[in-house]
């Protein structure tokens, strides 16, 4: 579970992978599938929790399963 806060915004991930896709700038293909950050915030607080992820985590983390 990967939390990602802006301002006084909070949002839960369940996974990295989830987490990843939130972080990514905006596709249409991305809106389509359903797997894109709702705004530019959630997408900032995905960007910003993404950077202080330690490395560790996508090495112990199956991002593709």
């Amino acid at each position: 579970m990967f939390d990602a806060t802006h301002g006084t915004t909070r949002t839960r991930y369940p996974t990295l992978a989830a987490l990843m896709a939130a972080a990514t700038p905006l596709r249409s293909g991305d809106r389509l599938a359903g797997i894109a950050a709702d705004s530019a915030a959630h997408r900032v607080a995905a960007q910003a929790t993404l950077a202080d992820l330690p490395l560790v985590t996508f090495l112990t983390e199956a991002v593709i399963p």
